[in-house]
This record gives structure tokens, sequence and C-alpha cells, in this order.
């Protein structure tokens, strides 16, 4: 069976597990009646409390940052509630809140006018997914997808984990960490895209994908993230 075959298999089974989840979660939370997912707030039988959704209406942020030539485009600056919400998704495995970062990412893809072909995200590996049981940034990429009308196309592959054990140079520990899907280059060749991921740190990770889509030549890149770091 081919790579891009098991691909699309494991998307699928991805999304029911994705879908499964979120019955468990809001069964769960109208049982317990109490806590806001993200801060543990009462929150009266609803998933977010009053402050959390608060945090996904913004604004995004009107500036980008620039990560050598590279520009940027964020909707906050990971700290707070922000961060919060971040680690709830990706360590408490609460798939719902996929759907609150394709409205973060939503707003700042229509602040900044952007338009694109495509949605690309940034793959998890596959320890994460492993541990996980789901790609975080393929559930995001979904929602944000179905949000602005524009086909998510599965453009990368992580080959491997990020070395972080054998170096303290972050740009060198993702050196060779991505690859292009087969027949991706044909189908992001001369086209607009918009890759996302949830947080920049060093800007590394980006910059390596950014480098490997770049051999397929697309017209412009448009790198988006839900959380800056902060320094």
């Amino acid at each position: 069976m081919k790579l891009e075959n098991m691909g699309v298999i494991e998307q699928k089974y991805e999304e029911m597990l994705h879908r499964l989840n979120e019955i468990v979660e809001s069964v769960l939370n109208i049982a317990t009646n109490t806590e806001c997912i993200v801060c543990g707030k009462q929150s009266f039988g609803k998933r977010l409390c009053e402050d959390c959704v608060k945090v996904i209406d913004g604004p995004p942020s009107m500036t980008g940052r620039f990560i050598q030539n590279i520009e940027v485009k964020y909707f906050g600056i990971y700290e707070e509630k922000l961060r919060d919400f971040i680690l709830a998704y990706k360590f408490r495995n609460h798939h719902s809140l996929s759907k609150v970062f394709s409205k973060m990412l939503s707003q700042t893809i229509k602040l900044h006018l952007i338009a694109a072909d495509f949605i690309v995200y940034i793959p998890a590996t596959k320890t994460a997914k492993n541990k996980r049981g789901y790609d975080h940034m393929y559930l995001i990429a979904k929602a944000l997808s179905k949000e602005i009308g524009i086909p998510v196309l599965k453009a990368l592959t992580a080959l491997r984990e990020t070395d972080q054990l054998q170096t303290t140079d972050r740009t060198e520990a993702v050196r060779g960490k991505f690859a292009l899907v087969d027949s991706a280059d044909r189908k992001i060749s001369d086209r607009n895209i918009i890759l996302i991921d949830d947080v920049l740190t060093t800007g590394s990770t980006i910059k390596e994908a950014i480098k490997i889509l770049k051999i397929a030549k697309p017209r412009a890149i448009h790198p988006i993230v839900v959380a800056m770091n902060k320094n």
C-alpha cells in the first residue's frame, strides 16, 4: 500500500477518534457540571468559563514577527490563558479545542487579508501521534478548512523526532525532520499556501518546513501560528 494511501487511512481513523472523544468530553462535562476544561474554574455545565470564552474573540495581533526574513503572523502571545488553552489541548486530550484554535487562526487570516489555495500544517512526529492518538495540528487544519473554505493538503511528513539530546542548536535539531509527501509538489507548485502551527518558539521548525515546501516552488507561503513565544 502506498504511503499516501496509508496516510489517508490514518487521518480517517484520527477523525473518528476525535469525534468519539468530543462526545465523551461533552457527556462528562454535563455530568460533572462544574469545571472549565481549560482553567478549571466553575463553568456551569459548559466546556469553557466566561473568562476563557473571551480569549477566543481576540482580537488577533495586528503585526507579525520576522524570523530572519520570514514574517510569521500570530493570534496572540504564548502566556496566561492562551498558554492554558494550548496545554489543555495538547496534553489533556481536549479534542474539542481544535475548533477554538481554528477560530483564532481564522480571525488572524481574515485580519491580514490572506488568500490561499491550500492549508498545510506542521505534522506531528510518530511518537507524538502515538502518545496522543491523533495529530493535533491536523485536527486544527480540518476545523480551519471548514471555517474558511480552503482545503487541507497533507504536504509534509515528519521523518524523525526533534533531536534535542544530540545538540543544543535548535536549527540542527530539526534539520532533515520533514519531507514532501508524494504528489504534494505537483499540487502546491505555483499555488498560495497557508502553513499553520500551534506555538512558535525559536522559529526553527517552521523555517525547516518552509525550506522543504519551497522545493515544490509554491507561489507564496503564509506561515501563521496560534501563539508566539514572548521572548
